[in-house]
């Protein structure tokens, strides 16, 4: 196991906070401050500055950082190696995705793999595209399923889909008439888009600049549910990746209409890892289950 010191350390630097960082560990603040005091005066260097947004690294704290996770992921090996000799009852799996994957065809895929291997363990967060690359860039999960990802030298895309945008409506709006719908007429009616920054929106963004078109959403969010519920309650529609597979467009309550744009039809979701990172057996095989899980939607 890990140092105390150096777990501590983690949470810490992590969450940027040492109020955090106990809530998360289940310990005492004075317990974790201890164990920094300790760390600076073994190093002989203050590893935090602490300001009113919280615990910020210094540069030996980045430093140590960078050597603190290498050590968490050799322990991470040293798990996953005395697991494979008992064969693969046991492990952790750390999963970051985007709510769209998470609606539609994640339940299906944790379900079936639970079912084969129920000693295995899952931390599954719903995140953004625009952090998820990072997070898994930087050791904090196992894998990654973003929209649209930028290319990183330092992640790499172990499998990818087609996913485009299409508009999202209730199945008596007047936009299902048609075959599909241009750019322009999102402005007819209230409209739910994806959050600044993401994959989705850099996509939108880029679009409505090239068209010469200013897009003023009523709603900005990351959640498939409020989009759902946004589209139902106000008549309005929404611009969105992943939803033609969700439980409401397969039910009928809500209704999917492809846009007419190419540019929209090329966007992809993807299945990420941190290049050169040797993953524990249970990641694996649940990396090659949602492999096979997005080869299916191509």
């Amino acid at each position: 196991m890990l140092p105390p010191g150096l777990r501590y350390f983690l949470a810490v630097a992590q969450t940027g906070s040492i109020r955090e960082a106990c809530e998360q560990l289940h310990v005492a603040q004075s317990a974790v401050s201890r164990q920094i005091l300790k760390l600076e005066q073994r190093l002989g260097a203050q590893l935090f500055i602490r300001g009113p947004r919280g615990m910020a690294l210094s540069s030996a704290g980045e430093i140590l950082l960078s050597h603190a996770r290498e050590a968490a992921l050799q322990e991470q090996r040293l798990d996953a190696d005395m697991a494979s000799l008992r064969g693969l009852k046991r492990g952790h799996v750390v999963l970051r995705t985007i709510e769209g994957f998470a609606v539609s065809s994640l339940p299906e895929v944790y379900t079936g793999f639970m079912q084969r291997y129920p000693g295995i363990t899952m931390d599954i967060s719903i995140a953004g595209s625009e952090t998820i690359l990072p997070a898994v860039r930087d050791g904090l999960c196992h894998l990654g399923i973003a929209f649209n990802q930028l290319p990183d030298p330092d992640v790499a895309v172990l499998a990818s889909a087609p996913q485009p945008l299409e508009v999202l409506c209730s199945p008596d709006h007047p936009l299902t008439t048609s075959p599909g719908a241009k750019l322009s007429d999102l402005l007819n009616w209230p409209l739910a888009l994806p959050m600044p920054n993401g994959g989705s929106r850099r996509l939108i963004d880029a679009a409505c600049h090239a068209a010469g078109l200013t897009l003023r959403p009523s709603l900005e969010t990351n959640s498939a549910t409020l989009v759902g519920a946004f589209v139902a309650t106000r008549g309005g529609v929404a611009l969105f990746s992943g939803q033609r597979a969700s439980a409401q467009v397969r039910s009928g309550q809500l209704v999917v209409v492809p846009l007419l744009l190419p540019r929209f039809r090329q966007g992809h979701i993807a299945l990420l890892a941190r290049r050169g990172r040797r993953l524990p057996p249970a990641v694996e095989s649940f990396a090659a289950t949602l492999s096979a899980a997005l080869m299916r939607r191509r």
